[in-house]
């Protein structure tokens, strides 16, 4: 099963950010001082089918007042992803303070969803 992480500074820097602070805390995301939104879209990655992109795990520290979303959009060719349309903004953080959703099981329950090896992620980050 793919999988792919995203805990060190340089794992980070992979994505493309607008409003971030990646440097206060390295391994972590904040938004910037003066901001209220921060997001990311990770490079694309693939996988050998879509079935066997089974979760994202999204470890946070959210303070109250914040939120912390993301959504996806996958497709048969990397090529496709620019054009794919992406999913809701996806948020529910556990009590452990993880926000965890299954993507094979989301796209089972979305059967109009054109789905694929390709994926790309956001992540976007709002203060109060």
């Amino acid at each position: 099963m793919p999988s792919a992480t995203w805990t060190t500074q340089a794992e980070l820097e992979l994505w493309t950010w607008a409003n971030e602070d990646t440097s206060a805390t390295p391994g972590s995301v904040l938004v910037e001082a003066g901001q209220v939104l921060a997001t990311g879209t990770s490079p694309n990655y693939e996988a050998a089918a879509w079935t066997e992109w089974r979760a994202v795990r999204i470890p946070c520290n959210r303070p109250a007042g914040t939120m912390v979303q993301f959504r996806f959009k996958v497709n048969a060719a990397e090529g496709g992803l620019g054009a794919a349309n992406y999913s809701d903004w996806l948020d529910g953080i556990d009590d452990d303070g993880v926000l965890l959703c299954d993507l094979a099981t989301w796209c089972d329950n979305n059967a109009a969803w054109d789905v694929g090896p390709w994926i790309v992620l956001q992540v976007r980050l709002r203060t109060s």
